[in-house]
């Protein structure tokens, strides 16, 4: 069985959206933690929903896909990919709501 290119670059840009998407949570939580000052709770908060698009888009990308190629072999890898995407969602929602919970916004 083949692979189409196109799952292939689909799912392996995903993961490369959800590691910088992780990336920039973690920006964002060092950036929250050195000073709590009206400065750095913004840009941890820039961090944040720019990580949640990040992840909103990894998504995107990989239904779509899912769409365009739902043959067995295709389906589960971007199947696999898809848990990747709703794990990391998961953390990221936790996180934006721990963070606004703590700093009295939520």
């Amino acid at each position: 069985m083949n692979v189409h290119a196109e799952v292939l670059w689909a799912c392996g840009y995903a993961l490369f959206l959800l590691a910088v998407a992780r990336g920039m949570m973690a920006m964002g939580r060092k950036a929250r933690a050195e000073d709590d000052s009206w400065p750095r709770t913004d840009v941890a908060r820039f961090h944040h929903g720019l990580s949640t698009l990040l992840v909103l888009l990894s998504g995107l990308l990989v239904g779509a896909c899912a769409v365009r190629h739902p043959e067995g072999l295709e389906l589960g890898l971007l199947g696999g990919v898809s848990l990747t995407v709703a794990w990391v969602a998961r953390r990221t929602w936790v996180e934006w709501w721990a963070d606004a919970s703590s700093s009295g916004e939520g």
